[in-house]
């Protein structure tokens, strides 16, 4: 018994993630599948729980919550999936434990991202009065229920993009394997061989492996060719649309789901992303205290904030900040935005100034002391030199903002210079203290 739908494509790799999933499934009684939007949270919670049915005897049921707008209304959702009608005077809650408690049933809640609060609450009421009940859940975050066991979905395994990888190797990873797979849906007649192969594989190291977008990459073949797709994948927030119309809206073009996921965001979240979007390649907790905390974030709140609510997209932290800022590129298209922008970089710029000069101070204390401000004064660089070619890309974009975008691209030279400096001494310093160790 299960109301699972009918897949209407194929289903690509993942074999070691299904092994995993089904692994968890019989070892905990909440399972929630994590991880960014368009990454194929629902997809693989459904292929995993397919050939289940023999483990659950009174079925696998799917509620599906996309579309659910009250939180109010879960449980009827959940009602409605089951075919478990009200009882005039009971709370729905109750009449559900009642036709759950003795059934031994698997129960799928999809997409619990902007019910999260509402679903724990269920779950964790179901879980406690129905002792063979069993729930996988898909959200951008872990619930946060007693006993859950939260497993971040990965991206797709990558090709080798080095101009030595041949066809057959670039055809054997996950990511190439499903834009071929969607390309010939598009155009029946796509071969993935010598012509196309390099730039495919680039194309789907560029998207970062996320199926979602390298389904919409993969549907515009029928108009572009690969190296002409993989050309103007700067601009992927317009190229990669066109999805397929029955899918929810958020699916159905790359900006649309960041849109969604950006829209979960409490306000210290976004003010704290945004802050985040400097630093290129990763960053440390340090790094990111002395950066982004002040102005409505203390230091205490950046490590609850990075913990709570970027669980889920931690891992894939650098492409979303990448993706960001091209979105805010493409949003600063009037000089008033600009400036919005430019004085936010500004109130940046001086966090990265303290935070130098906070590690400047203490740069002379031990060796240990000098090992670490080497590490951060790099880490303070690298956003630097992110925030120097916001700057400038912005001078560039809006030509009526462009003096002020120049202004801030060269105090923020200034400021790199400076660090460039701290990062000499504390070089300098490292020397001597291994130097003081040595003869001790």
């Amino acid at each position: 018994m299960t109301n699972l739908p009918l897949q209407l494509t194929s289903f690509v790799g993942r074999e070691r993630e299904l092994a995993e999933v089904r692994r968890l499934l019989s070892t905990t009684r909440l399972l929630t599948l994590t991880g960014a939007g368009g990454v194929g949270k629902t997809r693989l919670a459904l292929q995993a729980v397919a050939d289940l049915l023999e483990d659950h005897p009174d079925g696998i049921w799917l509620v599906e919550l996309a579309a659910l707008g009250d939180a109010a209304l879960l449980p009827r959702s959940v009602a409605a999936a089951l075919g478990v009608s009200e009882t005039p005077g009971q709370p729905l809650t109750r009449t559900l434990s009642t036709h759950l408690e003795p059934r031994r049933l698997l129960l799928v809640l999809d997409n619990c991202d902007h019910l999260v609060a509402a679903s724990a609450d269920l779950v964790d009421h179901l879980l406690r009065t129905c002792p063979h009940l069993r729930i996988l859940a898909t959200s951008r975050q872990r619930l946060g229920v007693a006993g859950e066991t939260a497993w971040r979905v990965p991206s797709l395994e990558l090709p080798d993009t080095r101009a030595s990888a041949g066809t057959d190797e670039i055809g054997a990873s996950e990511a190439v394997r499903l834009f071929r797979e969607r390309a010939r849906l598009a155009l029946p007649t796509f071969v993935l061989d010598d012509r196309t192969a390099t730039a495919v594989a680039q194309i789907c190291s560029r998207l970062d492996g996320i199926p979602l977008a390298i389904e919409l990459a993969a549907a515009r073949v029928s108009l572009l060719a690969p190296a002409q797709l993989l050309a103007r994948l700067d601009d992927c927030f317009r190229l990669l649309v066109g999805g397929s119309r029955t899918a929810p809206t958020r699916q159905q073009t790359l900006a649309a789901t960041l849109d969604w996921s950006y829209g979960l965001l409490s306000e210290h979240e976004r003010l704290l992303f945004r802050r985040l979007s400097v630093f290129n390649g990763g960053f440390t907790l340090e790094a990111a205290e002395a950066v982004c905390a002040g102005d409505g974030i203390t230091s205490a709140e950046v490590l609850d904030l990075l913990g709570h609510s970027f669980a889920a997209m931690i891992a894939d932290l650098q492409s979303l900040v990448a993706r960001i800022q091209t979105a805010a590129k493409d949003v600063a298209g009037t000089s008033a935005g600009l400036h919005d922008t430019a004085a936010e970089t500004g109130s940046t710029v001086e966090q990265v100034a303290r935070a130098i000069e906070s590690v400047a101070s203490g740069a002379a204390e031990t060796s240990r002391g000098a090992h670490e401000t080497t590490a951060a004064v790099e880490q303070l660089g690298q956003a630097i030199d992110g925030i120097a070619r916001g700057a400038t890309e912005q001078a560039q974009q809006v030509q009526s903002a462009s003096a002020t975008a120049t202004q801030m691209a060269g105090e923020v030279e200034q400021v790199a210079a400076s660090a460039q400096q701290v990062a000499s001494v504390s070089r300098e310093t490292q020397a001597a203290g291994d130097r003081r160790s040595a003869r001790g």
